[in-house]
């Protein structure tokens, strides 16, 4: 009572205005409800990767058919683009919860786009150290051995520091995967080019006013619009720690 809190104003294209009206009381109770939500969030979104770890690991699609065996032991090439299906499903899982992330973080009253991003980016490069190194490292070598560790419990550690090694491949895999499909289509910019290509074929006629605004969600080529530094920055710092760890 009789104080006051000063910090730096954002500049006013960063303000969420929506938000401004909230009291302190209301943004304490929103946080604390959508922090639990997040954390349920992290903490069951461990059954899908763990499902796609398992079902659509290089060796679980060989076992499935015989042919996949068959080609996978006759050409290099076709055993590298079984090995690239589980890196895949995990990128396009991890493109599901940027979005619900910032749409979190606005919801809980922030009064900066800024500060919505920096709250995104930590909860989402938690939740990729958790479900996608952790749990896909588990996964690949339990799951894989898991008679013998029920067989043979006292085997299970050394079985474990065994096969971690083994998932080198798939990081190998992920990481290329994520320098093409990341920072590759971000530098080359094919989704604004391909944006800006469906504005013009189903907008010909529109004045410059209309071009500089945003129409289906989608902005004109020359503006590429807030940088998605929540997402990106995430999944770098992902790649920083896969490297660390494998390079140890």
């Amino acid at each position: 009572p009789g104080s006051m809190e000063v910090t730096t104003a954002p500049e006013p294209r960063d303000i969420l205005w929506e938000n401004v009206y909230f009291s302190k009381g209301a943004r304490r109770a929103r946080t604390l409800i959508l922090q639990i939500f997040c954390l349920f969030l992290i903490a069951f979104y461990i059954v899908p990767v763990a499902l796609v770890s398992l079902l659509v690991s290089e060796s679980a699609l060989v076992s499935i058919s015989p042919r996949l065996n068959q080609l996978d032991k006759a050409s290099s090439l076709f055993s590298a683009a079984i090995a690239t299906v589980q890196p895949v499903c995990l990128v396009l899982l991890q493109q599901l919860l940027p979005p619900l992330f910032i749409r979190i973080s606005r919801l809980e009253g922030t009064l900066s786009f800024s500060e919505a991003q920096m709250k995104a980016f930590s909860r989402y490069f938690m939740w990729q150290v958790l479900n996608v190194f952790l749990v896909t490292s588990i996964a690949g070598s339990v799951f894989d051995t898991l008679a013998i560790i029920i067989a043979t419990p006292e085997s299970a550690f050394e079985m474990l520091g065994n096969s971690l090694p083994r998932m080198s491949s798939f990081f190998v895999s992920f990481v290329t995967i994520k320098t093409f499909t990341g920072l590759g289509v971000e530098i080359s910019r094919i989704v604004s080019i391909l944006q800006n290509a469906i504005l013009i074929i189903l907008f010909p006629y529109s004045t410059l006013r209309a071009k500089r605004s945003t129409r289906m969600a989608m902005r004109a080529i020359d503006d590429p619009g807030w940088f998605n530094q929540h997402k990106i920055l995430a999944q770098d710092m992902l790649v920083v720690v896969i490297s660390v760890v494998f390079a140890v």
